[in-house]
């Protein structure tokens, strides 16, 4: 077999592939550092309903696939970074990763708007419909991935694209209240308040929420099979929202 023709040939239809992408769609490959073979997954995964026509495909379906590898891929991530981790402190985390505000986020970074199809009702000042939109784009993107490519690809460009934001709650078991702590000490501000709201479930099964709170007005809540575990939770919580509002200034 001629391994060296069928390299050239592959290439060639790489190259191919690349012609028919516009300039946002080639930029969204290199920044993802994927290459569709079937560029139809691609402009399914980039059309908003709001675009396409009758009997056209558009990418909701694509998102709501992308939806169920994303908390795959995010779940699994976590329980390997974190094996010490209660199911709630894993729990608080990963809705925190994956819903739709990190999501969109992720997509502003990657400049995903850019490379959408969108129908001239959709409003883009609107932000909760932007926020969905995006969020829906990024999970369909995901989809298409998954459906071009298989599960282990999905995997690599998910991570890549969570890398900062997993990196954030890597060993979350441990250090959030120290590093809070620390944090506050560093700003001259006084250590966070804690405080039990609620002890659900029987005793042998119990379920605390514990919210915490500092001067500059923040409030996390976080939840926990121990109440040091729901005050841990709620720790990382609020340095997430500080490492936030720090991006934005």
């Amino acid at each position: 077999m001629n391994f060296l023709f069928l390299d050239l040939a592959k290439r060639s239809f790489f190259q191919g592939n690349q012609l028919r992408l516009n300039k946002a769609q080639k930029k969204l490959c290199d920044y993802i550092n994927y290459q569709f073979t079937d560029i139809k997954l691609l402009e399914q995964a980039l059309t908003h309903s709001s675009a396409s026509k009758l009997g056209k495909p558009n990418n909701e379906r694509l998102e709501f696939l992308g939806d169920r590898i994303l908390g795959l891929v995010i779940a699994d991530e976590l329980l390997r970074l974190n094996p010490k981790a209660s199911e709630g402190q894993i729990a608080n985390f990963y809705n925190s990763l994956v819903k739709k505000e990190t999501c969109s986020r992720i997509a502003l970074d990657m400049n995903l708007e850019n490379a959408l199809n969108l129908g001239k009702s959709v409003s883009k000042t609107n932000e909760r419909q932007k926020i969905k939109m995006l969020g829906d784009a990024i999970e369909a993107l995901i989809g298409a991935i998954y459906l071009d490519s298989g599960f282990e690809n999905a995997y690599e460009v998910v991570m890549n694209l969570w890398k900062e934001e997993v990196q954030f709650v890597r060993n979350l078991e441990m250090h959030a209240k120290t590093a809070l702590q620390e944090w506050l000490q560093s700003q001259g501000l006084p250590p966070p308040i804690y405080k039990e709201i609620s002890r659900l479930g029987p005793d042998h099964e119990p379920k605390f929420c514990v919210e915490v709170s500092i001067r500059s007005g923040e409030i996390a809540e976080g939840e926990g099979s121990t109440k040091r575990d729901a005050e841990t939770s709620a720790a990382g919580l609020i340095l997430k929202k500080l490492k936030t509002l720090n991006e934005t200034k």
